[in-house]
């Protein structure tokens, strides 16, 4: 069997990766002003999404400059930082058991190869891996045949079954489901996905053929 697994929301918790941006730019701004990195952080937090502009504000306010430091440099910082995240809680066993029963597990992942590279270096995860599909790598998101037509042809044998792992509702279930794989959606039990997984509002086709609320179920797909 050929699992594919979604990287954001699904593996790990996105607004974690966000928190970890806002603390890399609240950081530098604290570095070169005479506020400290947790006020910048909160404001960031509180006026998101135009959290910088505030921060700019802020930064001006206290002796910044705004030759040093603008908008567009704490874009930069943000999208450049190392993040600070971690696997969701059983993630990792899950992948190294599926590996251990000899199925072959993908990564199939939407962005740019320097924001989802940094992400994979961060989990450390790259090793469980036997393929990992960017959509700036291959030349299209979820929403194309690319990833989908890649991992069969790459992954698959005569027979084999497909499996891929999302959360999102708008790109996630609905080509690789037209396909027949069996479509798997881990459910946000917390609330802090980025994006809702508000099934009701979504025609049949966008929906998931299993709905996953502990990743140990992956185990006893049948």
């Amino acid at each position: 069997m050929v699992f594919a697994f979604d990287l954001d929301d699904t593996l790990y918790t996105e607004m974690d990766f966000v928190r970890s941006g806002y603390r890399a730019v609240a950081s530098v701004l604290a570095g070169s002003s005479g506020v400290e990195a947790g006020e910048y952080y909160d404001g960031i937090c509180r006026y998101r999404p135009v959290g910088f502009e505030w921060a700019l504000e802020h930064y001006l306010a206290h002796g910044g400059s705004d030759t040093v430091l603008d908008v567009d440099a704490m874009i930069e910082i943000y999208r450049g930082h190392e993040p600070q995240i971690e696997l969701r809680p059983g993630v990792r066993d899950v992948l190294c058991r599926l590996r251990e029963a000899g199925h072959k597990l993908v990564l199939v992942t939407d962005g740019s190869t320097r924001h989802q590279r940094s992400k994979i270096r961060a989990l450390d995860i790259v090793d469980y891996f036997d393929g990992i599909l960017i959509s700036e790598e291959t030349g299209g998101d979820k929403t194309t045949s690319v990833p989908w037509t890649r991992v069969e042809q790459d992954f698959g044998a005569p027979g084999e079954r497909f499996v891929y792992v999302g959360d999102n509702l708008s790109k996630d279930f609905r080509l690789p489901g037209l396909r027949g794989w069996t479509t798997v959606m881990s459910l946000d039990r917390d609330g802090v996905n980025v994006f809702g997984q508000h099934m009701d509002e979504w025609p049949p086709e966008y929906l998931p053929k299993v709905v996953m609320t502990d990743f140990n179920m992956l185990l006893n797909l049948k």
